[in-house]
């Protein structure tokens, strides 16, 4: 687990970055309705996480920066004896404080008339929300609603988008994260063993996503990291395949797209296998192009190079790299058979956000940073052959390069057909 230090510093590196005269109120949501009285399982607002450690419904966090001084405030639900009977238990204040770092920690009760004080008292001149898109923070209230409403009250605030205020400290993965990291992704390997221990001929798509589910469970109750992909044949050809129902075909490949998480953070692996154990003469010439290409990634990823520049490297590559085998007559049909990017940030989201201050430029334009963390998932998909391959590792990116986290989960033709051979 990350300590309290670590929150503590993280919220004093955003407070750097707010005006004074200004509040600042973040919300971890509430949960969705699936459908009638159902809801969807609770997802903290990441970004409220990133800051409290607390993954609590309707918890809100307010910091006030005025007059040179600054107070964190952080509200949490109270104790409710029947919820507590139907649902379960909410923290205690003292539970609160002790995981968030945060001395001032009161009930939601007290929220509204803290802030009409705070409004009151203070010569606020901004709020700061994080106005990313659908963060709920009642049942029928967003916070861009909840903008428009502090707005009226208050006609003489300027209301600013903290988002990218958070997402740029996000980007960066401090020591702490990255053991987050390394836990997911071995918790990722072990799943990724059981199936190649038991993949075989005759077995459904949907029976190896949930093997991969129960090992990570089985571990320690871990969830996904998003829903698994497994496509064998001709199905791993659609990029984001979800039927899962096919029965597995001797001579088929299949890809699999999956990831634990550890503490909320996701890990994020691509990986190929032959569903008897070997890899045909044309299914190994495919899968060698991509792993060659995951490679080539590899070296060039670095601080300062961009995801556009990288994936201009892969188009490059696979176009000729298929041409040079016979899979393509022109380089222009690459695109045909390599039809995503190559790499996205990894972090607290499996397709962690970017922060883009400058709306003119697109995000895939922004150069890497040392703490960054990318997949690197270059992948070929010939529909007419019956064959897809994506390979997909997660890169901690450095000053001078990067350091492939996934490193020890197999991923070369010898080991994978080795490791096939040892099923009985």
């Amino acid at each position: 687990m990350i300590k309290k230090e670590e929150f503590i510093y993280r919220r004093n590196k955003l407070i750097e970055k707010l005006d004074d005269d200004s509040l600042a109120i973040i919300f971890a949501g509430v949960p969705k309705v699936s459908s009638a009285d159902e809801d969807f399982p609770f997802v903290v607002n990441r970004n409220f996480l990133y800051l409290s450690n607390i993954y609590q419904d309707g918890s809100v966090l307010l910091i006030l920066k005025s007059g040179g001084l600054v107070n964190t405030t952080l509200y949490v639900h109270e104790y409710n004896e029947i919820y507590e009977k139907w649902i379960g238990k909410r923290l205690t204040l003292e539970e609160v404080q002790n995981l968030s770092g945060i001395h001032n920690c009161l009930y939601l009760t007290q929220l509204e008339s803290d802030l009409e004080l705070i409004f009151k008292n203070n010569s606020i001149k901004k709020v700061y929300l994080d106005l990313d898109n659908e963060i709920k923070i009642k049942d029928s209230l967003t916070t861009k609603e909840y903008a428009s409403i502090l707005k009226e009250k208050h006609d003489n605030i300027q209301i600013e988008n903290i988002f990218n205020h958070i997402v740029s400290l996000r980007m960066v993965k401090s020591s702490a994260e990255i053991e987050e990291f390394e836990k997911a992704i071995h918790k990722t390997d072990l799943g990724l063993q059981n199936i190649l221990k038991n993949l075989k001929p005759g077995l459904k798509e949907y029976q190896l996503a949930a093997l991969f589910y129960y090992t990570i469970q089985d571990i320690d109750n871990s969830e996904l990291s998003f829903p698994t992909i497994s496509s064998a044949g001709v199905n791993a050809t659609c990029l984001h395949y979800t039927l899962e129902n096919s029965t597995l075909k001797d001579g088929d490949l299949i890809l699999f797209d999956l990831g634990s998480r550890n503490n909320t953070y996701c890990a994020d692996v691509s990986r190929t296998y032959p569903v008897n154990g070997k890899f045909s003469p044309l299914q190994k010439t495919i899968y060698e192009i991509v792993l060659n290409c995951n490679k080539m990634v590899m070296e060039n990823a670095k601080e300062g190079v961009t995801l556009r520049e990288l994936n201009d490297l892969v188009i490059e590559f696979l176009a000729s790299n298929c041409l040079k085998a016979g899979l393509i007559k022109n380089k222009d049909e690459i695109k045909d058979y390599y039809f995503h990017s190559v790499s996205h940030h990894i972090g607290l989201d499996t397709h962690d956000p970017v922060a883009n201050y400058n709306k003119d430029i697109n995000s895939r334009d922004i150069p890497l940073k040392e703490g960054n963390v990318i997949s690197d998932e270059p992948g070929l998909y010939f529909k007419n052959l019956g064959i897809g391959v994506r390979i997909e590792d997660d890169l901690l990116i450095t000053k001078n390069g990067c350091i492939n986290l996934t490193k020890d989960i197999i991923k070369e033709v010898k080991d994978i057909e080795e490791a096939m051979q040892r099923r009985e």
